[in-house]
């Protein structure tokens, strides 16, 4: 049986390239083998050293700026892969207009919650976490400079839990920003099952003005992370251009929830957003809360958009012109060694198909055209183009020639 009529499931399974070229056919960037398709990211990949070297002990931010198709997602994903390697946990938060909006605080903590990785374990979520971690006594003790308002509670009901108590999940899910009931009933059937006393669960609101509680919620989660033996905490934010269609109400908050955000990464010294003039929401008790847990947490937050003049304004007042960094636009030798790795990866999954020069030069002569005409205009385009050539020349290639003759008719008569 030929690799054209296996079924895709068992293919997959054997053959993890597969699962790459699928998200190249769509034109998404894939999860797996980042670094199997970087090319010409010398810069951007020595500012993430740079930056995951620092954070264990001063926590970091960076802010990468690019047009749609350039490769920002795609060096998220390099991001995190290197991050997990290190020994960092890690999330991607992927804003949008409805389902974590930047003007939210909780969906965008409730996100980062749902989606955090492990370098150890193939699970998401707090629940690992709060199993391994191991912190000192004065972690529980309300009035310590250790104690935190959120976690030190939500740590002791948890030890006093048994395993297999469902009220643990609800528990979990309440501290990862989903609650299905208030603080108020879970804490009363917590005592009920536990003998844990003067641990108080506060309120944890869907409000836009409580951007400073899931600052310090964030701050706390970065410190518990090397409590549990991970060097730190990296959230990645994609799609951070979605502020630019916020309301101006819904911008003035989103501005609350990066500069919390940054800030806790950076430290009060380093950040440029002023924690003094910054709105606090909620009652005289919430807002007494520091949206900083500890000095130095170890949290790195990194941004990428377009750069549209709201959503760059607003971080560079945050976290200063510095840390902004431009992708470095790829040049035609760029593109031609992209797509060497795609051939490349594509042998690799059709070991069966051979990919030759009657294929390799006329593609090339394509990409070369099409950057130099404008016509491919991003890594995207070029790489989804390939994708499209290859997969052509495997299925019908008797008619590769009329089909290269036929785009390049397109070109020239661009």
């Amino acid at each position: 049986m030929s690799n054209q009529t296996v079924p895709r499931r068992r293919r997959a399974a054997k053959n993890p390239h597969l699962q790459t070229l699928e998200a190249l056919r769509l034109g998404v960037v894939p999860r797996q083998e980042p670094e199997q398709l970087t090319v010409a990211r010398e810069v951007e990949l020595e500012l993430i050293a740079q930056d995951l070297r620092e954070t264990p002990q001063q926590g970091a931010a960076r802010v990468f700026l690019g047009d749609y198709g350039t490769g920002k997602t795609h060096l998220l994903e390099l991001l995190e892969h290197q991050a997990l390697a290190q020994g960092f946990l890690c999330s991607r938060v992927v804003l949008d207009e409805e389902e974590v909006p930047p003007s939210h605080p909780q969906r965008v903590y409730r996100a980062l919650c749902r989606g955090l990785r492990y370098p150890d374990a193939a699970g998401q979520g707090l629940e690992l976490l709060l199993d391994k971690v191991q912190v000192p006594a004065k972690f529980f003790q309300t009035g310590s400079p250790l104690h935190h308002h959120y976690f030190s509670p939500v740590l002791k009901y948890w030890q006093a839990l048994d395993p297999e108590d469902g009220l643990r999940e609800e528990l979990q899910e309440w501290i990862e920003g989903q609650p299905s009931q208030s603080s108020q009933e879970l804490e009363a059937r917590l005592r009920q099952r536990t003998r844990v006393r003067g641990q108080r669960l506060f309120a944890l609101k869907d409000y836009r003005p409580w951007a400073h509680i899931y600052g310090y919620l964030v701050g706390g989660l970065a410190w518990l992370t090397q409590k549990a033996g991970y060097k730190g905490l990296v959230v990645l934010f994609d799609e951070a251009e979605f502020y630019a269609l916020l309301s101006s109400t819904g911008k003035e908050f989103a501005d609350l929830v990066f500069g919390y955000y940054c800030t806790a990464a950076l430290g009060e010294e380093r950040s440029r957003f002023s924690l003094e003039r910054a709105k606090r929401g909620g009652q005289a008790i919430h807002r007494s809360f520091p949206p900083i847990y500890q000095p130095n947490q170890p949290l790195y937050c990194a941004f990428a958009l377009t750069e549209d003049p709201w959503g760059v304004g607003t971080l560079r007042n945050i976290v200063g012109e510095e840390r902004l960094h431009r992708l470095t636009p790829l040049k035609l030798r760029d593109y031609q060694a992209m797509c060497l790795k795609v051939v490349d990866l594509y042998r690799q999954a059709y070991p069966d198909c051979k990919v030759g020069n009657e294929v390799q030069n006329p593609m090339g002569q394509v990409v070369y055209r099409g950057v130099e005409r404008g016509v491919l205009g991003n890594p995207r385009q070029v790489l989804k183009f390939v994708m499209e050539m290859l997969d052509f020349s495997r299925l019908r290639r008797p008619e590769v020639g009329e089909f290269v003759a036929e785009v390049m008719e397109l070109l020239r008569s661009t």
